[in-house]
């Protein structure tokens, strides 16, 4: 597969010809809304749903909730609680499409798009245990996590990951317009 950045669009060429345009703003919010731990994972699930064809639309047509609105209500639960808006948050919970409270919108979101849900893990827990492993001198400590999310075959992770990172500002600042986008406008003071 080859893999350019032509302006703010990632394009991935497969051996088979076949092509996927990722804009670099979908990159970041896909990244956001999933939990994944890198540009790379993010731009692997772009690929996998789009091929699978696995994204299931409106679930509800009543409340027009799709497979994406947990994510975007975990997201915003997320961005209360780093705020220290408790009482905000607690307003702001994620539901799975038949009304129960989902653990995780994002673990939600994964399981209706057709993507591994098991390995969304809270980001304190993971600050938490990567502190751990380093204070035990684990030799792991540190290193890099295995994506849940797997690029297709023939894709070259070395050369995507190298022309990410190339284009991580980019990118950095697309996820910070999206989620200033997405995150509720605090206005009670009390």
């Amino acid at each position: 597969m080859e893999t350019e950045i032509n302006g703010d669009v990632l394009t991935v060429t497969g051996d088979d010809g076949t092509g996927h345009l990722i804009p670099l703003d979908a990159i970041a919010s896909w990244g956001e809304l999933l939990g994944c731990d890198t540009d790379m994972e993010a731009v692997a699930a772009i690929i996998r749903v789009r091929t699978n064809r696995s994204d299931p639309g409106v679930i509800d047509p009543a409340t027009g909730r799709n497979a994406w609105t947990s994510a975007y209500e975990q997201l915003e639960h997320d961005a209360l609680v780093d705020l220290n808006q408790v009482r905000a948050a607690s307003l702001h919970r994620a539901f799975t499409p038949t009304g129960a409270l989902a653990a995780d919108g994002r673990a939600e979101t994964r399981r209706l798009l057709g993507l591994d849900a098991t390995t969304i893990v809270d980001s304190y827990e993971a600050d938490a245990a990567l502190a751990a492993a380093r204070a035990l001198d684990e030799p792991n400590a540190g290193e890099p996590v295995e994506p849940s999310i797997r690029l297709p075959a023939g894709v070259d992770a070395t050369s995507l990951a190298t022309l990410l990172a190339e284009h991580a500002t980019e990118i950095d600042r697309a996820r910070t317009r999206f989620l200033n986008d997405v995150t509720p406008t605090i206005t009670d003071r009390r």
